[in-house]
């Protein structure tokens, strides 16, 4: 099975993976996967409880996975977003001149969603949602009797981030607000004892708060098109990386438009400046620039708007990208010929069925990983990148 992997890694390009736990028995674990088209493989897990987890000391385990792997296979690290493991990606960097070190986008949004719910806006409506979940699951009669008006739906959602869990559960909480209104007013509220405690009455008074809901909408305007963004970048079907930075634009525009009024200024500016903080600054990436710039059914359709300054931008991102994954001069010039060929649509990418398959590439496999065969395929680099499935 490693044997494909590996042919997968030699013709496509890889990304090594890392991520350290503690098991229950207190050691330090790091994981090292990697991963291809061909799929997600676990490379090995070390013990390194016992070494001090410096920028220096992981730099130097990563080092030595990619060497294993092989430097001309690897085209990028990806860690958490801890400051240990920024330095480390640095470091590694400057050893390792042709690779890129990401931080882990998912990690990335579960902390901007945590910021966000931590607002003072935020923090008291997802407070009082807690409250009431806490309560109707702690009492099995009133639990009953929630699923009969809820059609037998669940308020609290999994997720596959912790900090996201708050923001699902608001919304599960709003798609069944009805349905919990409804079971304010029912016999089998008002007839049970519980309803009338404290902490009884307390749950009553927020279900049938109109200021309660028109917070929850306000925190589902900020966190529903970032949830959209985690739930690609953490999901496992397909690919991440061609959609990251279009997926974060149009949510940054949501939000945007969500919160235009005036009264909601003083919000919208706060809630940019998280996302500005984590986001702009950790994962402005020339790789999802040039993932962008090779997805063909993102790129085209700016050209046609004449957003010159995002293309310009992207097409930034693909030549630093280009200058330091490839190192021969003529190897470079050919190309970037190619790449304007591919921008503009001349040559190879003139004729019928090159254009036809500019919407029908947009959802496949991430064409990134693709630059790393620029050591083996030169001169077919961007024609693969359009016409690979």
């Amino acid at each position: 099975m490693r044997e494909e992997h590996e042919r997968a890694w030699k013709h496509y390009g890889c990304t090594l993976m890392s991520d350290g736990w503690s098991d229950r028995r207190g050691r330090h674990l790091i994981n090292f996967l990697v991963n291809s088209p061909e799929g997600t493989y676990f490379l090995e897990s070390i013990d390194a409880s016992s070494e001090v987890h410096d920028a220096y000391m992981l730099a130097g385990l990563l080092e030595k996975k990619v060497e294993e792997i092989g430097k001309d296979k690897v085209v990028q690290v990806v860690t958490d977003n801890g400051a240990n493991f920024k330095a480390a990606g640095k470091i590694l960097m400057d050893r390792i001149p042709t690779i890129f070190w990401s931080p882990c986008a998912a990690h990335c949004l579960d902390l901007m969603l945590e910021d966000i719910g931590n607002l003072s806006e935020f923090k008291k409506p997802i407070t009082r949602a807690r409250r009431v979940t806490t309560f109707i699951y702690r009492h099995g009669r009133i639990l009953s009797a929630m699923r009969e008006k809820t059609g037998g739906a669940d308020l609290v959602r999994p997720a596959a981030t912790r900090f996201a869990t708050a923001f699902l559960t608001l919304k599960s909480l709003y798609k069944h607000k009805d349905a919990l209104k409804s079971l304010m007013v029912s016999e089998a509220w008002t007839g049970n004892k519980l309803a009338k405690t404290k902490a009884g009455l307390d749950v009553h008074d927020i279900v049938l708060s109109t200021q309660f809901w028109n917070s929850v909408e306000d925190c589902l305007r900020a966190s529903a098109p970032l949830l959209i963004v985690l739930r690609v970048v953490d999901g496992d079907e397909k690919p991440a990386m061609p959609e990251v930075q279009a997926l974060m634009n149009h949510a940054k525009e949501r939000i945007n438009q969500s919160f235009a009024i005036q009264s909601k200024k003083s919000l919208l500016k706060k809630i940019m400046g998280i996302i500005e903080r984590r986001w702009e600054k950790q994962m402005d990436h020339p790789l999802y620039g040039v993932a962008l710039y090779l997805n063909p059914g993102k790129l085209h359709p700016l050209l046609k708007k004449d957003d010159d300054a995002t293309v310009g931008q992207l097409r930034g991102c693909f030549l630093d990208v280009l200058s330091r994954m490839v190192e021969d001069e003529e190897t470079r010039s050919k190309i970037n010929a190619q790449a304007m060929d591919y921008e503009y649509l001349r040559e190879a990418f003139s004729n019928k069925m090159a254009i036809q398959n500019l919407e029908s590439m947009s959802h496949r496999k991430c064409f990134i990983s693709i630059l790393i065969s620029a050591s083996v395929h030169h001169i077919n680099l961007i024609l693969a990148s359009i016409f690979w499935s």
